[in-house]
């Protein structure tokens, strides 16, 4: 009677679990923006548009599923078309869902306010949208938004890159994930081979890291924002991306690491004998591994006055070319610089150009930073008096250093332990600021996650010249939160 009295139960149960409501995953869309023909900017084409293609392939690729992909390859012509397209890309968005949205355009600030805006234009009329107008048009939309600005300028959407006390504060809800291609006042670079090929250096590296599983760090198949973020700033050196939050473990891309694809590129895998160079050491060691038959080029730019000089790079050809074409599998090169400038520090950035027949491509870049071993670099330490991350704020910090440097950032409670690490011995970039220095965020974590207590609390940036090292530090107060507790 017992036997029977259980199996009834478990039956009764069985039943119950079939009749349980299956929780629907998440459905995944993506609207992915172009601008390549303008009326008072300069054009583009193709790169935005195969920026879109590239992007869309990518997508398609991920194993979650994209119920629906939008492509508006000719743009947008002003606010109310993008504000429109939003809606209807989005239209079926609940609150499980993921939005994703995707733009290549222009990016500036407005002569008179002074507020970063996108460039829209559908090459017969041209607009421009703001940050808060942007937001406006995403907040309408339910469930976790993805937004990738691929611009000039695009990390000040997010105040990143940039410590002005007016700097835009947007997506900092906690429905956002942002991804930008550069901070508050950097260019954001094109590539383009005649009309036939082109995208732009940050599309093209973040689109191959993802598909490849470059970024996927612990190599289980799902590449978080964070992780994406880390890799991009290896394999992107031309800016320095930007995201919201700065430490987010919330998926950006899933796939099968059995499967990665690699087919985009003939070359990959670049890695650097070592990223930071003396004065005194005129050559670049790497690696790379050849995928298939190629030609390969070598591009020296260096960074001279605030800018990449793009316009005289130092060019060089494999020698291996001289038989034809580099065969499969993996190549050590070392490539000489040759430089008029004297200067003690500075910035390089390697490119590598691939050649199949007539077409060529951007393979990949790498940044090297020149560190002299001597002199004051400077240091200073700027921050906010105080900030609210139970808000959605972060603490900005800016680093300020005279020439480049490996920096170590520390955020100290009021006993003088160290409670987060910002940054160890980490190359400085350029950042096309107009000062020089470094940016780091801190969102009141400490080094588990957790977040910590309102008050005081110090951040120590020191770095090492030569035999000296070097010390500042500023205070900040980490405040509570003045959003209300439903």
């Amino acid at each position: 009677m017992i036997r029977q009295l259980i199996a009834l139960a478990a039956a009764l149960l069985l039943a119950a679990a079939s009749h349980a409501p299956i929780k629907a995953s998440p459905a995944c869309r993506a609207l992915l923006i172009g601008c390549d023909i303008f009326l008072t900017h300069e054009n583009t084409y193709p790169s935005a548009q195969m920026n879109v293609e590239r992007m869309d392939r990518m997508l398609r690729q991920d194993l979650r599923g994209y119920e629906s992909i939008t492509r508006l390859d000719q743009g947008v012509a002003d606010e109310a078309d993008l504000t429109d397209a939003i809606g209807r890309a989005f239209a079926k968005a609940t609150d499980r869902d993921v939005s994703l949205l995707y733009i290549c355009t222009h990016g500036l600030y407005d002569r008179v306010s002074l507020q970063p805006l996108l460039v829209l234009c559908d090459g017969e009329k041209e607009g421009s949208i703001s940050a808060r107008a942007l937001q406006q048009a995403l907040d309408r939309i339910p469930g976790r938004k993805i937004l990738i600005l691929d611009a000039c300028n695009s990390g000040a959407f997010i105040g990143k890159g940039e410590i002005r006390d007016e700097a835009c504060r947007c997506f900092t809800g906690p429905d956002y994930l942002v991804l930008t291609s550069s901070g508050a006042y950097e260019d954001s670079f094109l590539w383009h081979d005649r009309d036939t090929a082109g995208g732009s250096y940050f599309a093209q590296e973040l689109c191959d890291g993802l598909r490849s599983g470059a970024y996927d760090t612990d190599r289980d198949g799902i590449v978080t924002l964070s992780e994406a973020h880390a890799g991009l700033l290896e394999s992107y050196g031309a800016s320095t991306a930007r995201i919201y939050p700065q430490s987010s473990a919330e998926t950006l891309y899933v796939y099968d690491p059995a499967s990665a694809d690699y087919s985009e590129r003939p070359l990959g895998d670049i890695v650097l004998d070592n990223a930071v160079l003396t004065p005194e050491e005129d050559t670049l060691y790497f690696s790379f591994t050849i995928r298939r038959p190629v030609r390969v080029q070598y591009q020296i730019i260096y960074y001279r006055d605030g800018e990449w000089r793009f316009d005289s790079p130092q060019i060089i050809e494999d020698a291996e070319n001289a038989r034809g074409a580099l065969l499969p599998g993996r190549k050590q090169r070392a490539v000489t610089l040759v430089s008029e400038d004297e200067a003690d520090s500075g910035y390089i950035l390697l490119q590598i150009v691939t050649k199949e027949g007539r077409n060529a491509m951007l393979a990949g870049s790498r940044l090297f930073s020149v560190q002299q071993d001597h002199g004051d670099p400077g240091l200073t330490v700027l921050c906010p008096d105080a900030f609210r991350p139970g808000d959605g704020e972060e603490l900005p910090v800016f680093i300020g250093h005279d020439f480049p440097c490996s920096l170590s950032v520390s955020i100290m409670d009021g006993e003088n332990r160290m409670i987060r690490r910002l940054a160890y011995k980490t190359p400085s970039r350029p950042m096309g600021e107009r000062e020089d220095g470094s940016f780091f965020y801190w969102d009141g974590k400490d080094s588990e996650g957790a977040t910590v207590p309102p008050g005081e609390y110090t951040v120590q940036a020191t770095c090492r010249i030569g035999d000296t090292t070097w010390t500042q530090i500023s205070r900040t107060e980490l405040a509570g939160s003045q959003t209300p507790v439903p």
